[in-house]
């Protein structure tokens, strides 16, 4: 999972599947297959770097780590 934080500080995770684009704007705008979309702290690099850090940990080990960092 993605984890994403919006404008408020709420916390919300998302498939990487889910993830159809994401838009610099001056904030980050995600777009979801769903059609929704939400507007996040994120850089576009963090959200890149979670994917691919994600598809790495599931791939080499089979076991996905959930980390509670950065949501308050």
């Amino acid at each position: 999972m993605i984890e994403l934080i919006r404008l408020n500080g709420e916390c919300l995770y998302v498939s990487y599947l889910q993830i159809l684009s994401v838009e610099k704007i001056p904030e980050t705008k995600v777009k979801l297959t769903t059609g929704d979309y939400y507007i996040v702290k994120n850089t576009l690099e963090d959200i890149e770097d979670q994917i691919k850090r994600f598809l790495h940990d599931v791939l080499l080990s089979g076991k996905v780590a959930v980390s509670d960092d950065g949501c308050e």
